[in-house]
């Protein structure tokens, strides 16, 4: 994966939680958001994506040079939901994990979203 196209809805979802944040990128809020939902064991909702006024974010940005490892992640998940693995199951798999990491996460009360980010981030680091 080179180039990773997120929907109009998905920068609007990220302009929101920039400014109730803090947080200045928007890959180190779509890698949280991609972790929130690889978190959940439900599979995220199929949706048809519009990329129209959308924005498209380098792959090796996102990841923060973790190319591998968020790569892995998404193809566990697959394994574990007993897809098939290519490189468009693994792009799609992304989209739809990103895109509802976001939405969970510009849907929290603003006093609560820093509190479970970090809630998050901690429970990561003490497994």
């Amino acid at each position: 994966m080179e180039r990773i196209k997120l929907t109009a809805a998905a920068k609007v979802q990220l302009s929101t939680l920039k400014r109730r944040t803090g947080i200045e990128h928007n890959n180190a809020l779509c890698r949280h958001a991609l972790c929130l939902s690889l978190a959940n064991p439900s599979m995220p909702p199929d949706e048809t994506f519009s990329f129209g006024g959308g924005i498209e974010i380098d792959w090796r940005t996102l990841t923060g040079g973790q190319d591998a490892l968020y790569y892995n992640l998404l193809v566990v998940r697959l394994l574990a939901e007993g897809k098939r693995i290519t490189e468009d199951a693994v792009k799609r798999a992304f989209q739809l994990h990103v895109h509802r990491g976001l939405s969970y996460l510009a849907s929290r009360r603003e006093d609560d979203l820093l509190v479970e980010m970090a809630k998050s981030i901690q429970a990561g680091v003490s497994t």
